[in-house]
């Protein structure tokens, strides 16, 4: 059997800061020569991060699905029925503090390529809150066929800066383009209120792997082969290319000098 590696996990504990605030986090489902569904599990977490020592937390989160711009479905609190009780500890969750909590989280099948969900408040609440988009294919039935989350992303105001998660699971190295994207959102018709210079910090286990503030045109072709858009040769968006081992990883960004505004990171899966 061919050695499998894979990204299992996005997560970001980030603040809505102001009533209304909200942010959204895509993910990307597909590979060469994939086919079939794709199991995921879905949180928007607040009340329950109390529990882990975090303050200040969203006492209402809830989270919208979207394939492409078409709405599937959402979720306020969870609820705490036994089936996604099991999904959410099959794929390695903290657990929720109890079926009444005030959380969110869903656990779909998805057969579209581009998704993304949206997480924000009900009601005006503001506060920390983590979501998280889980891989929820059993180990056991992976296989070079199984659809993998080939791009993982979150587009959100970056503030003083954030940090992403993610998770690599399998047994060879795993090549990853990272982004953090703030003036190449002009090709979206956002041309201003975004960070004009992110920069990232990849690292594992508190020890830094490879860092990024001005992006190098000597990737420019790894773009295209993850079906990334392009970036204008001068831009101060960040970007690198990296093989990682299997592991926990995360992606820490955050404007120079204390740049803030819009921004958007991404992680692919490099063939």
């Amino acid at each position: 059997m061919t050695p499998i590696s894979r990204i299992i996990n996005l997560s970001i504990l980030a603040p809505l800061s102001i009533p209304g605030d909200s942010f959204t986090m895509g993910y990307v489902i597909g590979g060469n020569d994939t086919s079939g569904m794709k199991s995921l599990v879905l949180r928007a977490a607040g009340p329950s991060l109390g529990a882990l020592g975090v303050a200040g937390t969203l006492n209402d989160p809830k989270l919208e699905m979207f394939a492409g711009q078409t709405k599937t479905g959402e979720n306020d609190n969870w609820g705490g029925s036994a089936q996604l009780t099991a999904a959410i500890a099959a794929v390695g969750a903290f657990p929720y503090t109890g079926p009444t909590s005030l959380d969110a989280a869903a656990a779909v099948n998805i057969t579209t390529r581009d998704n993304s969900m949206r997480v924000s408040a009900t009601g005006p609440g503001t506060g920390q809150v983590i979501a998280e988009v889980y891989d929820a294919t059993p180990e056991a039935i992976v296989t070079a066929i199984t659809p993998r989350l080939i791009n993982v992303s979150v587009l959100k105001e970056f503030g003083a800066g954030f940090t992403a998660g993610f998770v690599i699971r399998g047994t060879v190295t795993k090549t990853v383009l990272i982004r953090a994207i703030g003036p190449g959102l002009a090709a979206f018709g956002i041309t201003s209120g975004y960070v004009v210079d992110p920069q990232i910090i990849l690292s594992r286990g508190g020890i830094t792997v490879a860092t990024s503030d001005d992006w190098q045109t000597n990737i420019v072709a790894t773009f295209s082969q993850v079906g990334a858009f392009a970036l204008p040769p001068t831009s101060k968006d960040a970007a690198l290319v990296h093989a990682l081992q299997p592991g926990d990883y995360t992606v820490s960004v955050s404007g120079v000098g204390g740049a803030t505004g819009l921004g958007l990171v991404e992680i692919y899966e490099v063939p």
